[in-house]
């Protein structure tokens, strides 16, 4: 015997039997156009103030607008004086690098005077003698030495106004005295007793294309002329 089937339920009861049983109600599209209706001529009849299209940006956004545009204007002053600073900035480093040339082969000359007295009780006449593998003359300097029995010269002369003047000097003084050595006797037992004392100077700006003033002994102590600072 074929049983009958039971009639199928409309779908608005089995929506309610999901729902637990609760009535949904779903308003007709006219119904939903008269409420935005209404909600548009609420919007209108609000005071300006209340719109929020017309509403001032945020506090917050404002400043960031007004730190964008100062943080621009700020690039646009160092990008106009970079260039001008760069110039100064590596001019002025370049300038340090050709003085420190010649205080390096001054002082290197005072050194080699040195060892060649210690070795054979007198100066060298002339740069190659010393054997320093200094050359007399760079691109930025002339070099010079000015040899006498107990005192001797050396000189940095610049050949630009970029760089500075350097003299150095080497005496020879007693070793437990700073004695002049015009005074001792200039016997062999005094010679013993005698060593080198040297000193560095260098003229305070850039662009003396001349020798220097020779240091002098002041009391015994070798010191720098008038017009010329002392390089430590």
């Amino acid at each position: 015997m074929i049983g009958q089937s039971k009639p199928k339920q409309p779908e608005v009861l089995q929506l309610d039997d999901c729902l637990d049983n609760r009535l949904v109600v779903i308003p007709s599209a006219p119904e939903r156009l008269d409420e935005m209706d209404d909600a548009t001529k609420l919007l209108a009849n609000l005071p300006e103030e209340y719109n929020p299209s017309l509403q001032k940006p945020p506090k917050g956004r404002r400043s960031l607008l007004r730190w964008s545009i100062y943080s621009l204007l700020g690039l646009g002053i160092v990008g106009l004086f970079l260039p001008f600073f760069l110039n100064e900035l590596t001019g002025g480093c370049a300038n340090k690098a050709r003085s420190s040339e010649g205080k390096t082969y001054v002082g290197t000359m005072n050194r080699g005077q040195q060892a060649f007295w210690t070795e054979n009780r007198t100066f060298g006449k002339s740069i190659p003698v010393l054997e320093l593998g200094i050359q007399e003359e760079t691109s930025n300097y002339k070099y010079e030495v000015q040899s006498f029995n107990f005192v001797s010269y050396q000189y940095a002369i610049p050949k630009n106004d970029k760089a500075k003047s350097f003299v150095g000097a080497v005496f020879v003084l007693p070793e437990h005295s700073q004695e002049d050595i015009q005074t001792v006797n200039k016997t062999q037992s005094v010679k013993q007793q005698l060593a080198t004392f040297t000193i560095l100077c260098e003229s305070p700006k850039t662009g003396v294309k001349t020798k220097l003033p020779k240091p002098f002994l002041n009391n015994g102590k070798p010191t720098c002329a008038e017009g010329t600072a002392f390089v430590n």
